[in-house]
């Protein structure tokens, strides 16, 4: 379960700086459940708006490659040399762990197989925390060579999408871990949708959508799940609202 944290406000203005300070953040022990609140962590001020203006919804492509052109205002993507890190756009093709992009040119999934498939992409942070403005998320589901109907969600059902942890964490990073995802079509409360996380066997249930932290996790791989529980209690329906994965974490 999440315990009471303490809250702190950090001005920085070098993206380097700030990259910095995020990886050496000291952890505590346990799981917490932080809303940061200073102006480097906050929605940025100016709307973000992510559009995907191909492939177009329905469309067949000829595969197996497959680009994807994108359109974003309001947010500026880059990957800074320095820290290795950067803002970045998430790309998602079906339920697959995503892909980083650091700019807005075209960006491409390759060996796509036949079949219909489904993109997801939203912009992110430099330390992978989602930007959850209305408008920073988007979906096309399109054919490659033919339509077969798997990975396609209900047009305006309730959307869960699985963003972290993901690969290999070493050192501090593997110290202070970010569970975060996107929720669309749905709103997340007490009395209202829930998402479902399960770390290594062990249950619990959001109610806020915010970013979690998992801290001081023992060396070695762990399993993570997360679901979409609907106000009845039970899973809510839909192609991609259960998702199990595996993480590292290496001394």
């Amino acid at each position: 379960m999440s315990r009471p944290v303490s809250r702190s406000s950090i001005s920085i203005s070098s993206r380097s700086a700030l990259a910095a300070l995020w990886i050496a953040a000291v952890a505590w022990s346990g799981c917490s459940q932080r809303t940061q609140e200073n102006a480097d962590t906050a929605e940025p001020a100016s709307p973000v708006s992510l559009r995907i203006l191909s492939p177009a919804a329905g469309e067949t492509a000829s595969g197996p490659d497959v680009e994807v052109q994108l359109q974003l205002t309001g947010y500026e993507v880059y990957f800074d040399s320095a820290t290795g890190m950067g803002q970045h756009i998430h790309m998602i093709l079906d339920n697959q762990p995503y892909i980083p992009h650091y700019s807005t040119a075209p960006f491409t999934f390759k060996g796509v197989a036949p079949g219909t498939h489904t993109i997801r992409a939203f912009p992110s942070r430099e330390w992978h925390e989602s930007i959850k403005a209305p408008t920073a998320f988007v979906m096309v589901t399109f054919n490659v060579e033919n339509a077969d109907g798997q990975n396609a969600p209900e047009a305006g059902a309730p959307l869960l999408t699985y963003s972290r942890p993901k690969g290999e964490y070493k050192g501090e990073m593997g110290k202070r871990i970010l569970v975060d995802y996107w929720i669309q079509n749905c709103v997340i409360g007490p009395e209202a949708y829930r998402v479902r996380m399960r770390i290594d066997g062990t249950a619990q249930e959001f109610i806020k959508w915010e970013p979690y932290y998992l801290e001081n996790l023992a060396p070695g791989e762990h399993a993570i799940s997360l679901e979409l529980i609907g106000p009845d209690g039970n899973p809510a329906a839909g192609v991609f609202n259960s998702t199990t994965r595996t993480f590292t974490v290496s001394p």
